[in-house]
């Protein structure tokens, strides 16, 4: 399985999802889009020329912007616990 979340430092659900994912044993790419520009450019597109997130990859799966329960819920069916 191959995870990756875009996010920006201190903004809170991507604290959140980052936490989550830490205290899992699954690995995961984080990628800050106020520091990597490639991850900028690709929010850019997904949102239609705007940067937004975060934004969760699961394998072929983009999750646009999703809130705390779709979190909860992805995480559950792909069934990650803390």
């Amino acid at each position: 399985m191959k995870i990756v979340l875009y996010g920006r430092q201190g903004h809170s659900y991507t604290v959140a999802f980052k936490n989550f994912l830490n205290s899992t044993d699954e690995k995961y790419v984080y990628k800050d889009v106020a520091k990597d520009a490639e991850a900028r450019e690709h929010s850019k597109e997904l949102y239609g020329g705007v940067v937004k997130y975060p934004t969760l990859f699961v394998d072929d799966n983009v999750y646009l912007t999703p809130t705390t329960e779709e979190f909860n819920k992805i995480m559950q069916d792909l069934k990650l616990r803390a």
